[in-house]
């Protein structure tokens, strides 16, 4: 059994996901200031930015539930509806079955990360829908994030009703694999706390049962990840 000093170092892991947060912050103001492409009508509204992580496609591989697995292709993931598929002509191509996993390799105007995802059909007891980023698996439990995307008013167009723009963002969620159970998180010591001690006493010894109850490590994280 991982001691809990082993799973609370995969929420010090945050603090390199977080190196994204400046990639969609980067591309959101890009959209906002700078976007010169064509719009895309939804409903009643022109919406200017993309619907794909980033805004493009990026190299990558995914595999469908048949074991089928499309190598070295162009990826396209769209996050506002939650497809994936290869990019033909500058087109999204859903591969024949479903995508059970897939992963994208940034380049390095982007952080050159490779971020590996899975279907969230792959969790036992999850109902939520779309792609999720494994960011750290552990025994216990598992740290994911998933990119999404709204529609907004458009800070360059505050007056107009019918411009509106793509914001980008993601969520993070813990997935205790001891409870199959998802929670939502924040970057906040409750939220981590709570998911955490979601943990059945009987999978915890004395020490770990400690540690937890003594939330130096939790409160550590978060002062670090805040910049504090």
């Amino acid at each position: 059994m991982k001691s809990l000093v082993c799973i609370l170092i995969l929420f010090f892991s945050f603090n390199a996901a977080n190196s994204q947060t400046d990639a969609i912050g980067d591309f959101n103001k890009h959209v906002i200031e700078k976007w010169s492409e064509d719009f895309i009508r939804i409903s009643q509204y022109k919406v200017k930015g993309s619907p794909y992580l980033l805004g493009e496609s990026f190299d990558g591989s995914l595999t469908v539930k048949s074991g089928v697995v499309a190598a070295n292709q162009k990826i396209l993931y769209d996050i506002y509806s939650q497809k994936v598929g290869v990019e033909i002509n500058k087109e999204l191509i859903k591969p024949d079955g479903e995508v059970v996993s897939f992963y994208i390799q940034l380049p390095e105007k982007f952080g050159s990360e490779k971020l590996e995802f899975i279907n969230a059909e792959n969790l036992k007891n999850v109902s939520l829908k779309g792609y999720l980023n494994a960011l750290e698996t552990g025994s216990k439990l598992i740290l994911l994030r998933q990119y999404k995307t709204r529609v907004i008013a458009d800070p360059a167009n505050m007056y107009s009703k019918d411009f509106r723009i793509f914001e980008q963002y993601y969520d993070y969620f813990i997935y205790n694999v001891v409870t199959s159970s998802l929670e939502k998180i924040r970057l906040k010591q409750k939220d981590v706390v709570s998911a955490m001690s979601g943990l059945p006493a009987s999978v915890l010894n004395a020490a770990e049962a400690s540690e937890l109850n003594s939330l130096k490590a939790i409160q550590d994280f978060i002062k670090k990840v805040n910049g504090n």
